[in-house]
């Protein structure tokens, strides 16, 4: 059966975990963000003279390289799909969550045929993410860390509903 699903959530809420499994289970292809465009990001970020593991309280990235990021991971589940291969997207989709059209939109962009669409949405508590984050190490997360109450604020609280 041919479908796509998004798991979705805040950095260190365990949405990964659930990604791996649903697709290992479904047999479907795994697609996550992080991977697909991590050294790219970096990059863009470098050269355009901010720190390349500042993401979520960077404007440049917010406004310029998260949606090229977004586009060419809908353009790779939309590959997959059209080739009949059920996808299991991980990423936060923390910036498009009060945005609902936002995946129908980049869904049509990335040319996706008609199949069933789930959004499975991961939450954890505070002191679980940040352990988690400082327990995996890595540099995109140490930016959070340093700055964890306006990181929370702005992507984990607020965003638990």
């Amino acid at each position: 059966m041919l479908f796509a699903i998004a798991v979705v959530g805040p950095a260190g809420s365990g949405k990964s975990t659930v990604a791996r499994e649903l697709a290992r289970r479904a047999g479907a292809v795994y697609l996550d963000k992080d991977t697909l465009a991590g050294p790219l990001v970096e990059a863009a970020l470098a050269a355009s003279g901010n720190e390349s593991s500042d993401r979520e309280s960077n404007e440049y990235y917010r406004t310029h390289v998260m949606p090229a990021e977004y586009t060419s991971l809908f353009a790779v589940a939309g590959d997959n799909l059209r080739l009949g291969h059920p996808v299991v997207i991980d990423a936060p989709f923390a910036a498009y969550l009060d945005s609902p059209a936002f995946f129908a939109r980049s869904a049509t962009h990335g040319r996706w045929p008609d199949s069933p669409v789930f959004v499975l949405r991961v939450l954890a508590p505070e002191a679980v993410v940040k352990a988690r984050l400082r327990e995996r190490g890595l540099e995109r997360d140490a930016v959070k860390l340093r700055d964890w109450d306006a990181f929370w604020r702005t992507w984990g609280s607020t965003r638990v509903a």
